[in-house]
């Protein structure tokens, strides 16, 4: 086929999978999966070889970042039914003090997000929220949307979440590289959200929830303290230093490895080391196995319970780890078919930087279709082979993969689940939503690219 038809089909199949799950409201697994099918035939692969290119992509993409995932999740479902969250998020209320109550919450949301799904630890940090917001009164949007931008800010950019990390797979960018590129953007990105809230709540408001249980029981609602409240009132929590340790636990070994075998050789012992202990699926098996030790077992845990709080991390990241896998599978089926190759010319001939070509497609996409993780891993294959063809470096290309996960925070709108589930749990109405928490998720993606492209010529030296 000519590079023209194959530029065509790749963007056929992007807009299919976007009218799939937008219009035919089909799941994401199922659209990436079916769209992959048909990019196939009718590039004309044979038939007899669809499915076990189906099985490679699927594979080969879900080797590391089914571990990974799967144990982030573990180590998030601990921390979070230990106490952990309502340990931190009170310790840094405390600290900051009721006037600097905004900070505090994104610190605790900024921290704690890092092991937890953002949907998962919206609804687990709701009755910190709400009580902060119901003794302090004023504008809900000061306490409510510091804890998203803390959560959504390190779900897009960091390991273990599930979209950077199949976006870094589809790249072939080294986890660690990503982690430790993208905690600069990912802190500025959060300090910015910070301190741009004040102008927006100054102009957009929205009140406190000050209606009482009894009267949310009459009217039919769900959404008072209790029924956000997720993890158990717990006789013993752990201190709020405990906590943070065990988060960093995996990150420190995981960027310890990246450091070692960049700044020493190759057989030096220490290298060897952290290369076992610092790859992201050991990291975080180490991560799982102190956590549920230190918050677990010493503060009473029986086996059993330990179990059923494992097993019960696992049933969310069911549908995160297909649609990753689904993601790696039609990114293969790109690659095989030579669309991406076509894709990524067509790209490098408009003679935009590949970090503007990837923040842009991202954004594009997650204004499309809503999800931050399928934006990801759909821009991920089409950006990938331009990393080839250009000539970069590991770090470069790590890069890359940080600023497609710094697109996918943008332009998030009524079509995002998150918005519902923040909107809903806050009471904020859809208008006030758009004003404040649409305009500060595109601002925040905004910084990071802005943040990214300054970092690419360093990045670019080191190399």
């Amino acid at each position: 086929m000519s590079p023209v038809t194959l530029v065509l089909l790749g963007l056929a199949a992007v807009a299919v999978i976007l009218a799939l799950i937008i219009k035919a409201k089909a799941h994401p697994f199922l659209a990436l999966l079916l769209v992959s099918v048909g990019l196939a035939l009718a590039a004309g692969v044979p038939l007899e070889k669809i499915v076990p290119m189906l099985e490679e992509g699927m594979g080969s993409t879900l080797g590391s970042v089914a571990l990974i995932v799967t144990l982030g999740a573990m180590m998030g479902r601990i921390i979070e039914v230990s106490g952990g969250a309502d340990v931190l998020a009170k310790m840094l209320l405390n600290k900051f003090g009721p006037h600097r109550a905004p900070w505090a919450l994104g610190a605790a949301a900024f921290i704690f997000g890092i092991p937890v799904f953002v949907d998962v630890a919206l609804i687990v940090l709701m009755p910190i929220i709400l009580s902060v917001g119901r003794r302090l009164q004023g504008n809900m949007l000061n306490y409510a949307l510091p804890t998203v931008m803390g959560l959504l800010t390190v779900h897009v950019v960091l390991p273990p979440h599930p979209g950077i990390v199949g976006g870094a797979q589809v790249m072939g960018a080294n986890i660690g590289m990503v982690l430790l590129l993208g905690l600069l953007p990912a802190i500025i990105m959060w300090l910015a959200a910070q301190f741009t809230i004040p102008f927006i709540t100054r102009r957009i408001f929205s009140p406190v929830p000050g209606i009482s249980a009894a009267e949310m029981q009459e009217a039919g609602e769900d959404f008072d303290e209790e029924s956000t409240q997720s993890f158990p009132k717990v006789d013993n929590p752990p201190r709020a230093w405990v906590v943070i340790a065990m988060i960093l636990i995996p990150l420190v070994l995981i960027m310890s490895q990246t450091i070692t075998s960049m700044t020493l050789p190759e057989n030096n012992p220490v290298v060897k080391f952290f290369s076992f202990v610092g790859a992201s699926p050991m990291a975080l098996v180490i991560g799982v196995v102190v956590a549920t030790v230190v918050l677990g077992y010493r503060r009473g845990w029986g086996l059993t319970q330990a179990e059923d709080v494992i097993n019960s991390s696992l049933p969310p990241v069911a549908a995160v780890i297909l649609i990753t896998g689904a993601g790696g599978t039609f990114g293969h089926v790109l690659k095989e078919t030579g669309v991406a190759d076509a894709v990524a010319h067509a790209l490098a001939g408009t003679g935009l930087h590949i970090l503007v070509l990837a923040w842009l497609m991202a954004a594009l996409i997650r204004a499309a279709q809503g999800s931050a993780t399928v934006s990801t891993l759909t821009t991920a294959p089409l950006i990938a082979p331009m990393t080839s063809s250009l000539g970069l470096e590991p770090l470069q290309v790590a890069l890359v993969a940080v600023t497609i996960g710094i697109g996918s925070m943008a332009l998030s709108h009524v079509n995002d689940s998150l918005f519902w589930v923040w909107s809903r749990y806050n009471q904020v109405n859809t208008a006030t939503g758009l004003k404040s928490y649409t305009l500060l998720t595109t601002t925040t993606s905004i910084v990071g690219f802005l943040v990214a492209l300054l970092m690419w010529p360093i990045v670019s030296a080191i190399a």
